[in-house]
């Protein structure tokens, strides 16, 4: 019997993985919208922005460039500068993550009240970035393990986290959940313990997995400077993009606040979209995010390797995939979203934003997987143009839009940002190619 090759074998694991998690992530949502309510589940999606700024600046560059260093270095044999590699990079990404939680912790009341404008997002947001340099140190570890083929410790460490957080969050609902300041804090504090809990995990796999190397002819000084001329384009990308993100999530409560004349109502209405609608859209992603991940290393491999059969193919397949995931996509959540609204959620409203984002599928699930073959490609300004490109758009429509439709207003901006990246992707994806 033939055995599946590394990349589908790999794409299986993290989809299987992706999707155990998915799962119990619905349930943990549907039981905190039972219990903290909408107004608090959009306290909670608003302190985001700023935690993953945090991510994007500490590690997400550079745990894309490690897993590229640790697949070029394994595959001439140098498994102990691998390792190197690795090492350099946790203590790098550590200390930026220790700097960066603690400029927020004692920032965080400025912080919250300029942007937020709501108080009970201060101890919110500074229980969240105690998480960053456990979600660091993983990252890293996950990063090595991909650049050296192996999707199962990365796979089995997002379960262990999903499981953590949802077991945490109940048991803390049953003991002291009447002591704590705000509803919002139930979910940081299950966040925070899931996050350690599979840094626990994967530290543990890891060591126990690892055998010695001694196949080294680099220093640690030359490879940390690979990892900056690599990682630093990489953050910069990141960074950026997810700094337009983060503006884009800020703006979105105060220009409904405009438009509603209400503030409570306002981040109700965002608690809904993005802590229940959202996720139910993205739920089939879950299989073209796994694709992406398995994607980029496959492309990258191909293009050094000359062979544009081998490019052709990796690129075609996996668009028509998602492409036609988008299209199920679409006529599911059109044809069933009012239903999931009031049987899982209990709500109209929510039922409304998952049939009116049914329209987004196609686009949603097709521009991950086209920017990781650019990005494969070696075409990273490209999908950060075009990444910017889509969020500018979408911001115009939040600051003009939302304030005269509501979020309406926004579901038509993001519409319109998203066929503006798949079309801008696609049409640079074909001259390349």
């Amino acid at each position: 019997m033939k055995k599946a090759s590394p990349f589908i074998h790999g794409t299986l694991v993290l989809t299987a993985a992706n999707l155990f998690s998915r799962f119990i992530g619905f349930y943990n949502r549907i039981f905190l919208a039972g219990l903290i309510g909408a107004h608090q589940m959009g306290i909670y999606q608003m302190i985001f922005p700023i935690y993953l700024v945090g991510f994007s600046l500490c590690f997400q560059g550079f745990q894309t460039a490690l897993s590229n260093m640790t697949a070029s270095l394994r595959a001439k044999g140098l498994e102990g500068d691998a390792k190197k590699i690795l090492s350099v990079t946790v203590c790098f990404t550590v200390m930026l993550s220790i700097l960066f939680a603690a400029v927020i912790f004692i920032f965080a009341e400025a912080i919250c009240q300029t942007f937020f404008h709501e108080d009970d997002c201060i101890p919110c947001l500074r229980i969240a970035v105690f998480a960053l340099p456990f979600v660091g140190i993983k990252s890293c570890i996950h990063g090595y393990s991909l650049g050296a083929g192996t999707s199962s410790l990365p796979a089995l460490s997002l379960c262990i986290e999903q499981i953590s957080r949802v077991a945490s969050i109940f048991l803390i609902s049953v003991t002291f959940y009447a002591e704590l300041p705000a509803g919002a804090i139930l979910a940081v504090l299950g966040m925070v313990i899931g996050e350690f809990v599979s840094f626990v995990f994967t530290i543990l796999s890891f060591y126990f997995r690892q055998k010695d190397s001694v196949s080294s002819i680099y220093t640690r000084q030359s490879l940390f400077h690979q990892l900056l001329s690599l990682g630093m384009p990489l953050t910069g990308n990141a960074l950026s993009v997810t700094l337009l993100q983060s503006v884009e999530s800020i703006l979105i409560p105060l220009m409904l606040t405009r438009f509603y004349g209400n503030q409570h109502t306002a981040i109700e209405t965002y608690g809904i979209l993005n802590g229940m609608a959202l996720p139910f859209i993205l739920f089939p992603s879950t299989m073209t995010n796994s694709l992406s991940v398995m994607l980029l290393p496959k492309i990258s491999a191909a293009k050094a390797d000359g062979s544009e059969k081998t490019l052709r193919r990796a690129s075609r397949y996996p668009v028509i995939f998602c492409l036609l995931l988008g299209l199920l996509g679409f006529f599911g959540f059109f044809t069933l979203g009012p239903w999931i609204g009031r049987l899982v959620f209990q709500s109209g409203e929510c039922g409304t934003y998952l049939r009116l984002l049914s329209f987004l599928c196609p686009f949603l699930y097709i521009s991950g997987t086209l920017s990781s073959i650019l990005n494969g490609l070696g075409e990273t300004k490209t999908t950060f143009l075009h990444n910017g490109l889509s969020l500018t758009l979408r911001i115009f429509f939040i600051l003009f839009a939302v304030p005269r439709q509501g979020i309406y207003g926004y579901l038509f901006g993001l519409t319109a940002g998203s066929i503006l990246q798949v079309l801008l992707n696609f049409r640079h994806l074909k001259q390349v190619l």
